[in-house]
This record gives structure tokens, C-alpha cells and sequence, in this order.
């Protein structure tokens, strides 16, 4: 197992670099990815600013919302990743993987996708995608050797319109982040950093004007999930905001071939395109590890929710709520720029806590729910002014 995990991350180094790679880096490198910090998901407590408060009360309703995979590929293929040239374009995409794709979460019972091939838009542009049982939204993975982000619902006219970084062997540098969030604004679409804690491919410390992040991704000691929720936590301590996305990272036909999960739940009105852009914009997305999977409902004043702001107009304390469906035995807690606000072990069904919290302009509430350690849904903030 240790050396299947090397070996994956010697594999996404560049083949020059691969064929000497020596023992003691793949030591490194293994190290590396399992050795995460013990506080990646542990916070401060704060309970102290937090009472639970008694009395019945009309429990939040569900939104309507649509089921969503993101970050979703058609094929590996780092030869026209690494070269995007027109010799290679038969290998930009596949159009079995993508029809194999759509198949499969459709039976999922998932409402959209969003297409996400490396350096390539080449699969929005497929026939299959305006017959398809589920809405498939054009994407692109962003795709360097420091780094890569999801470029999603770009406005393109033809695949030799995408906005692509520098060649491979090139250094990467601030400027180029900047220029691909600015051009990915201009065509209209979302830009959200992808796994941004994974070893050989880390993230810079800025954000570079990107919409979100990619916290949770499959499951991989790669991948770093905990780092990135607490990547994402320390960046929205410090004032940014950064809506949260699930990434299922799914490779029809390579070794992540039925990987499809995470998930999102969009807050929309349908699963078309435009409303559920609109929701990932708005940050109304709650993450799931399936569509199955337990459901967090957090109110702030009976209305606020995940992703917007909330003027506080003075006030010093906040109610909200927060409603558990079908999470009995798992442990739910709030989370703050203070650290752990509230935690509980979920005894129902449909269980709803009401609290209220001391808070101060510029700060957030958040909540996930867990079982044991493994994740089961986790909300974007609601931010106060």
C-alpha cells in the first residue's frame, strides 16, 4: 500500500523528473502525505459564546436544491494536459468517458455535472452534453505543476478558446494565477482551487481573487481533505470569502473510475445550468459524501443561510438554529473565528438545537456534521457585517 501511494504521487511528476526519482524522495514524498498536522481538525473552544436556548420552536425547512457532482473528467490523459497541441487533441478528452460520466450519475439520481478535463473544454462541446438526462456544465481544470483550479461554466465558442497556463516545463508565477482568474471572470465563469493541499501540486498561500475551494475531495491520504477544510477555515479567519465545493476528481476508465463522490447540494430552483451557476455563486451549497447522506440546516435569525451576510445592526448576539435530518449518532458542531462554538452527538432522526451566539461584525458560523472522522456534510458560512 505504501509504495502503490508513492508511486501515484511519483507518477504526477513530469516524466523526466519520474525516471530518476530516488528512493529517499519517494520516503519524502510518502511522509509527506501521511503525516498530517494532529490540529488539521481540531479547533479552540469556544463554548463560552454559545447557549443553548429552550422552548419549541418551528424547526427550518429544507431548501430546494439540486444534487451536483463537480470536478468531474472524461479521461486521464497528461499528454495533451502537459501539451495542449493540435497533434494532440484526440487525447484532450474522451467521448466514452464522458458518455460513461453522465450514465452513471444519472443512475445516481444526481441532477448536474460539471466537466472539469485537464487544460482541455473540449467535452462541453460533445453532442452528448444537449441530449444528455442531467445538466452537464462546461468546465476545465486549470492544470499546472504548482497548482490547478476548476475554471467552471465558461463562456467559450470553441475549444481553442480556453484559457491555458503557461507550457508545463515553465515556471509558474503569481502573475499567471492572476491573469487566469481575471480571463475566467471575463467569459463569465467561477474559478475554485482544486485540492489545494496536495503534495507536488500545493496551492500558493494567495488566493489570487478565486471564488472557492475544493475541500473535500475523494478519499486519499493525497488529497489532504482535513488540511483543506482548515486551509479554507484560516483563510476565512482572515476575512476572505471563499465558497466551499465538493470535488468527486472522478477519471472514467483510470484508477478513480468509480469514485463519485463528494457531493453538492445547491440551493436552486432547478438543476438547469443558470440556477444552479446562481447557487454556487451565491455560496447556498452544502456538502455531502453522497446523496444519501445526512443533512445540516443552519438559520441565523430565522432566515440567514449558508452563504449570506447578515448585518448585525448593533446587535452583540445572534439566534440560529440548527437542524440535523437523518444523522442520529453522528456529531454535529458549529464552528467560528473563535474555534468550536458547539458540538453534540445527533439522538434523532431530525433533531433541532436552538442558540444563541455573541458575535461580532466581520465574523462567520459554520457547521459540519461527522461520524467518528469521516465526514458527512459540511456548510458554507454565514457571514456577519
Amino acid at each position: 500500500m505504501d509504495r502503490w501511494i508513492a508511486d501515484r504521487l511519483a507518477a504526477r511528476v513530469s516524466a523526466p523528473a519520474r525516471d530518476t526519482f530516488p528512493p529517499i524522495m519517494r520516503a519524502l514524498a510518502l511522509a509527506s502525505a501521511l503525516l498530517l498536522p494532529a490540529c488539521a481538525g481540531r479547533y479552540p473552544d469556544a463554548h463560552d459564546r454559545v447557549r443553548e436556548l429552550t422552548g419549541a420552536a418551528e424547526p427550518p425547512a429544507w431548501p430546494r436544491d439540486c444534487l451536483v457532482a463537480n470536478h468531474v473528467h472524461t479521461l486521464v490523459s497528461d499528454r495533451y494536459s502537459h501539451d495542449p497541441t493540435a497533434a494532440n487533441e484526440p487525447r484532450a478528452y474522451d467521448p466514452a468517458g464522458l458518455r460513461a460520466a453522465i450514465a452513471l450519475f444519472a443512475r445516481d439520481g444526481v441532477g448536474a455535472i460539471v466537466v472539469t478535463d485537464h487544460n482541455s473544454p473540449h467535452a462541453g462541446f460533445d453532442p452528448a452534453v444537449a441530449t444528455a438526462p442531467l445538466t452537464v456544465i462546461p468546465g476545465m481544470e486549470w492544470t499546472t505543476r504548482r497548482g490547478h483550479a476548476l475554471q467552471i461554466g465558461l463562456r467559450l465558442d470553441r475549444p481553442a478558446d480556453a484559457i491555458l497556463p503557461p507550457r508545463w516545463r515553465d515556471r509558474v508565477v503569481a502573475e499567471d494565477f492572476r491573469r487566469m482568474v481575471e480571463a475566467t471572470h471575463s467569459h463569465g465563469g467561477l474559478v475554485i482551487i482544486a485540492h489545494p493541499r496536495v503534495p507536488f501540486r500545493t496551492w500558493p498561500d494567495d488566493t489570487f481573487g478565486a471564488d472557492g475551494v475544493e475541500i473535500w475531495g475523494l478519499d486519499s491520504v493525497v488529497i489532504r481533505n482535513r488540511q483543506a477544510v482548515r486551509w479554507w477555515h484560516d483563510r476565512l479567519i482572515r476575512g476572505e470569502r471563499l465558497i466551499a465545493v465538493a470535488g468527486t476528481d472522478l477519471h472514467p476508465g483510470a484508477w478513480l473510475r468509480d469514485h463519485r463522490r463528494p457531493l453538492n447540494r445547491v440551493t436552486a430552483a432547478t438543476c438547469g445550468a443558470d440556477d444552479v451557476l446562481a447557487g454556487l455563486r451565491s455560496g447556498h451549497v452544502l456538502l455531502v459524501d453522497d446523496g444519501a447522506a445526512p443533512r445540516v440546516v443552519l438559520a441565523v435569525d430565522g432566515e440567514a443561510r449558508p452563504g449570506d451576510t447578515l448585518p448585525l445592526e448593533g446587535r452583540g448576539e445572534i439566534d440560529l438554529q440548527l437542524r440535523v435530518l437523518a444523522g442520529k449518532g453522528a456529531r454535529v458542531r458549529l464552528l467560528g473565528p473563535a474555534g468550536e462554538l458547539f458540538a453534540r452527538t445527533v439522538a434523532g432522526p431530525d433533531e433541532t438545537v436552538r442558540l444563541r451566539l455573541r458575535v461580532r461584525p466581520g465574523e462567520f458560523v459554520r457547521a459540519e456534521l461527522h461520524r467518528r472522522r469521516k465526514p458527512l456534510a459540511l456548510t458554507n458560512p454565514v457571514y456577519f457585517r
